[in-house]
């Protein structure tokens, strides 16, 4: 391949390229494809004037944009050279099915940056961070540590800053940076190609996202692309005692470092660290292999330990809760599967007073029920507070075992506890377990109203 900037221009330059999908990375695709001259059209859910509109059409005219349901967009995709696909969306859309058929590349934008990148000689060592919980604590973290050692770093992917937004950069003569850090999901792992990574950290892997993946096999497969173009100089840092894990790792090319999740330990002082929970020493400890293995003095390392404060929305401590003197409270609404709430509950075990949890959003449609971890909660939780499309289900399970409260809103659960607690101590622990779209518009959202709800 002849890696000169013109190769990728060249490659879609006047070609004809479907982004499917308006989020954060479909609208960083057109940004980027734009800037290269490609022929963009965009597909989306919902009505065309409900997402079309704004930064959208400072690269495209309503005229390249379709909805999703348009009867005459099958014939459209006909003459496609390239779908760049939002991860939201399935590979397995009907949409796609004729493009499968003909091999037009179907891409995420992850793929589309790399391909550049790579291209342009303009790849950097590349950090990819996956697993079901604690992806971004744990790529903050690393990037933090990075930035105290002086190196520049772009820290991106499912975090929300699309690999796009970094490739445009570098097209337009900002300097790269010395180290790329990516959190990236299943989803995302999906649709790549070409996309490699020199450090690969799987931190665990949890039943999750039902909605696509049948079993927990397809879900962990989707994980383990993280690692299709490695080679013997790669490394994989895993956790040794998920079995499941642990078994394909091995099969892998490249150096292997492994963490015990029941038993982190470190050489670094702790005495200062600020993350409460065994999970959080956990992430630390696949930070640090990846911290050493990216040569990072120990000076910048240990600083990053006593200063970092953790990420909003992951057990988030709240300040200053208003009409609740006597509580604390934490904002994990990042949390969308038990495993994370079971997780965050773990981490309040050395919190004085009683424990009030706050569960509920989005069904999911798979592992949705509260029974396989009601022993462990109903032993720590004091009482439930029920919200959102779940609520009912719920609550259905929990009758007659366990005290609860069906406020289906956050607003109606902070109304409850200070008509009911406020002379009381506690601590208000917001981990959902489930997606936050049935009522906003991301786990963003929920947060900032949670913590909004506490201080006003």
């Amino acid at each position: 391949m002849n890696n000169s900037k013109n190769d990728l221009i060249n490659f879609v330059k006047n070609k004809k390229i479907a982004v499917f999908g308006m989020g954060v990375s479909g609208l960083s695709a057109i940004r980027f494809l734009h800037a290269l001259e490609a022929k963009i059209i965009a597909i989306n859910s919902g009505e065309i004037h409900t997402w079309a509109s704004g930064s959208i059409l400072d690269y495209l005219t309503l005229n390249d944009c379709f909805a999703e349901k348009d009867p005459h967009l099958k014939t459209i995709l006909n003459g496609i050279d390239l779908v760049i696909l939002s991860p939201g969306i399935s590979r397995e859309h009907p949409l796609l099915n004729s493009l499968h058929k003909q091999n037009i590349p179907i891409w995420g934008e992850l793929e589309l940056a790399y391909r550049y990148l790579e291209m342009t000689n303009q790849l950097r060592p590349i950090i990819g961070i996956t697993g079901t919980n604690g992806k971004t604590t744990t790529t903050t973290f690393l990037g933090e540590m990075i930035k105290l050692d002086h190196k520049k770093v772009f820290v991106g992917g499912n975090i929300g800053v699309p690999f796009c937004d970094y490739a445009f950069d570098v097209y337009s003569n900002i300097e790269p940076a010395d180290f790329i850090l990516l959190e990236l999901s299943s989803f995302q792992l999906e649709s790549i190609d070409h996309f490699h990574v020199n450090i690969a950290m799987i931190l665990n892997l949890y039943q999750n996202h039902g909605e696509r993946y049948t079993t927990i096999e397809d879900y962990g497969q989707s994980k383990f692309n993280i690692t299709n173009r490695f080679t013997d100089n790669d490394c994989l840092i895993y956790p040794e005692d998920f079995s499941f894990v642990a078994e394909w790792a091995k099969k892998q090319k490249g150096k292997k470092k492994t963490v015990n999740t029941q038993h982190p330990v470190t050489e670094f002082d702790l005495s200062k660290f600020k993350l409460p929970g065994i999970h959080n020493k956990v992430n630390l400890n696949f930070i640090l292999l990846a911290a050493l293995e990216i040569g990072l003095s120990k000076k910048a390392i240990q600083e990053a330990i006593d200063t970092f404060a953790g990420v909003h929305h992951r057990i988030e401590f709240v300040n200053d809760i208003v009409g609740l003197p006597h509580f604390v409270g934490y904002n994990d609404a990042k949390s969308t599967n038990w495993d994370a709430t079971i997780t965050a509950v773990k981490a309040m075990e050395d919190m004085k007073g009683n424990l009030y949890l706050v569960i509920g959003g989005k069904k999911r449609g798979h592992g949705d029920s509260i029974n396989p971890y009601l022993d462990f909660l109903k032993d720590r939780v004091h009482s439930f507070y029920l919200i959102g499309e779940m609520a009912d289900e719920i609550e259905a399970e929990l009758s007659g075992l366990v005290a609860y409260q069906k406020t289906v809103t956050l607003e109606k659960t902070v109304e409850d506890l200070r008509a009911n607690k406020a002379g009381e101590q506690g601590v208000l622990l917001f981990s959902p377990g489930f997606p936050s779209f049935d009522q906003f518009k991301n786990y963003v959202e929920r947060g900032e109203y949670f913590t909004r709800l506490l201080q006003n």
